[in-house]
């Protein structure tokens, strides 16, 4: 098909420049399978209609889920590294230099709570800040609402991976909006106040929120039901999508604070910290534990509608 082998799938005449490569990835992502424009204004302008024919089987209006989802998240991810390289977004080691001691600068040693924070902090900048976080994260929400659309509206699917596909297009097309509402914002911002950090949060959960909510109102119908459904969908998906991030990054932390407090961290950061690890990190634990409950719920719930 086109320029590709039918049989091997591999380009009939690959790019033997520099130019060529270069010409080939940014044909790529401006015209992934011919339908990323094409998929975005769709799910922009008509996205019930658009998506109520991709459960019908007729997928000519969009382009595979699984591409669009990494195509955003590319987007997203340059975008916040091209603010970062021109000055309107604050630079990640100026943001973690404010809020972390470093041992050749500091001739005072902070409480044991101080170092802790830093420390902390010195971890979540580097988590936050990284591309794996940004995909992990966006994945684990199209997983997690995938799960709660499918049982919310499940007389609408054949199958569970519709329910995966419809959940990976709209979680794929709010990051664009996420990434579109940035780039009003960075230089609004930037003439207000100066450098920001991004987004504010809530802009994103309110992007979000409202998204999915119309788009379930428009592709299943059912008026302020299935609004009240994509409402609680999207609400229960990002809340367990917080929740594994915390579990994960509170065991990391925990694990950090106990294994590294007392001794010098890697070249990377460069730290010195002292203190009690143990009394530091083992209250991290029930927090985690905690966090484990509306998952046990979820699976409670599923079991009983599996089973009854």
């Amino acid at each position: 098909m086109g320029t590709y082998c039918p049989d091997c799938g591999q380009d009939v005449n690959p790019p033997d420049s520099v130019l060529g490569v270069l010409s080939v990835f940014f044909r790529e992502l401006v015209d992934i399978e011919g339908g990323l424009w094409p998929s975005m204004w769709a799910l922009t302008a008509r996205p019930g209609v658009a998506l109520s024919r991709y459960l019908g089987g007729a997928r000519q209006d969009l382009m595979h889920p699984g591409r669009y989802l990494l195509a955003s998240i590319v987007v997203a991810f340059g975008t916040d590294r091209a603010f970062t390289w021109i000055g309107m977004r604050t630079p990640y080691d100026e943001r973690v230099s404010g809020s972390v001691t470093e041992t050749e600068s500091s001739e005072v040693d902070p409480g044991p709570a101080d170092e802790v924070q830093s420390l902390v902090t010195w971890a979540a900048e580097r988590v936050l800040e990284s591309q794996v976080f940004l995909s992990v994260g966006y994945l684990l929400l199209t997983g997690f609402l995938s799960l709660t659309i499918w049982r919310l509206f499940r007389s609408y699917f054949q199958r569970g991976a519709q329910a995966v596909a419809f959940s990976a297009l709209v979680v794929g097309h709010t990051v664009f909006l996420s990434t579109v509402a940035e780039l009003f914002y960075f230089p609004i911002d930037y003439l207000r106040a100066g450098p920001s950090s991004g987004l504010p949060a809530n802009a994103l959960v309110v992007i979000t929120a409202v998204y999915v909510t119309f788009v379930a109102t428009r592709t299943f119908g059912g008026g302020w039901k299935s609004s009240a459904k994509g409402l609680l969908a999207i609400g229960w998906a990002g809340l367990e999508q917080v929740l594994v991030q915390g579990i994960v990054i509170g065991g990391y932390f925990a694990w950090i604070i106990y294994a590294r407090l007392g001794d010098e961290l890697p070249a990377e950061g460069a730290f010195k910290i002292s203190g009690d690890t143990m009394a530091m990190a083992v209250p991290i634990l029930p927090a985690v534990a905690i966090l484990l409950i509306p998952f046990a719920l979820h699976a409670g719930l599923e079991f009983y509608y599996r089973h009854r």
